[in-house]
């Protein structure tokens, strides 16, 4: 009976986190270079142990992180662009430390540096000169603008990076990710360059979540919730029932 309840309460503790995970993804299905999650549970009871020392139900609940390509929006902005492959690029943060990040959304700041999402810098850094104008990106991650006669100038270039196991690398906000033990070692190169695919210029890519399998994914973990509450119900009934009989 305590194996039940244990079993049970490790069920619904897991089912929540599900239905944290499903919200965060639905409330994000908008957000440009948004990668969903997905909650799995690692572990299971182990009828072989004794209750004391053995596993009533899921272990831990961990979140994936899931990289897959979604499309193109198209921006017409021509500092935007959109990574067509399972690459990031380097930016800094506001303490100097590197992050990586696949959202493309690059602008022009009040100092002239080019700047990605909320203003961190590019590394390598790219300014734009005084007298030019017109900065904008092509496929090969070349940063141009045009010069005071009117040619288009080289003044930067975006540098992809590839990681073994993407899926190792920590989430911080913001379309963000940090480097950890577990993301493996990187390679890095130029758009178009060494198995490096182009990018797509004037264009962001969306969020990579599937309304409707989110929906599917948390009727399954309502019914699941439901299935663990009763069984939790049924296993307090048993003790009670167990309790009184000693009395």
């Amino acid at each position: 009976m305590v194996t039940i309840l244990g079993a049970a309460a490790s069920g619904l503790a897991h089912n929540q986190a599900v239905m944290d995970v499903i919200g965060h993804n639905l409330a994000n299905v908008n957000t440009q270079g948004y990668k969903k999650f997905r909650a799995l549970a690692q572990g299971k009871p182990d009828p072989a142990q004794q209750p004391e020392g053995g596993r009533l139900g899921v272990a831990e609940t961990t979140r994936d992180l899931i990289f897959n390509q979604s499309a193109p929006q198209a921006t017409d902005d021509a500092l935007h662009f959109s990574i067509q492959d399972d690459t990031f690029f380097r930016v800094l943060e506001s303490g100097g430390s590197a992050a990586f990040t696949r959202l493309g959304s690059l602008s022009v700041d009040s100092a002239r540096n080019i700047t990605a999402y909320r203003g961190r810098f590019l590394q390598p850094p790219v300014t734009l000169p005084v007298g030019m104008t017109q900065p904008g990106i092509d496929q090969a991650g070349v940063i141009s603008a045009l010069d005071e006669s009117g040619a288009r100038q080289t003044i930067g270039q975006i540098t992809l990076v590839r990681f073994t196991n993407p899926q190792g690398l920590e989430a911080i906000g913001d379309g963000l990710y940090r480097e950890t033990v577990n993301s493996g070692a990187t390679s890095e190169g130029n758009p178009t360059e060494n198995g490096f695919a182009g990018v797509i210029s004037g264009t962001l890519e969306g969020s990579n979540v599937e309304i409707a399998e989110e929906f599917t994914n948390m009727i399954i973990a309502q019914r699941a919730y439901q299935a663990s509450a009763k069984t939790f119900s049924v296993g307090d009934e048993m003790l009670a029932l167990a309790t009184n009989l000693t009395r």
